[in-house]
């Protein structure tokens, strides 16, 4: 059986003075490299928006996105 886990990452990149786009990129493939360990495969990356309410009649959309990884569950 397969299990799953969901990793969220900030889904706006921002590129500090001087910085290269694919400098930026890069982290992403950082994160991947640091969750697949143990087993744990890269399966998809998909983008979520969260709403946070500020108030009554106030909100903000957040973009995230979310990497999903996956792996072979061993039963003992």
């Amino acid at each position: 059986m397969k299990i799953y886990k969901v990793v969220p990452y900030a889904g706006t990149v921002v590129l500090r003075k001087g910085e290269l786009a694919q400098d930026a990129v890069v982290r992403y493939f950082d994160v991947i490299n640091q969750e697949c360990v143990d087993g744990w495969e890269f399966l998809n990356l998909c983008p979520i928006t969260v709403t946070r309410r500020l108030g009554r009649l106030r909100s903000r959309n957040e973009t995230y996105h979310a990497f999903i990884f996956t792996k072979e569950q061993i039963d003992e």
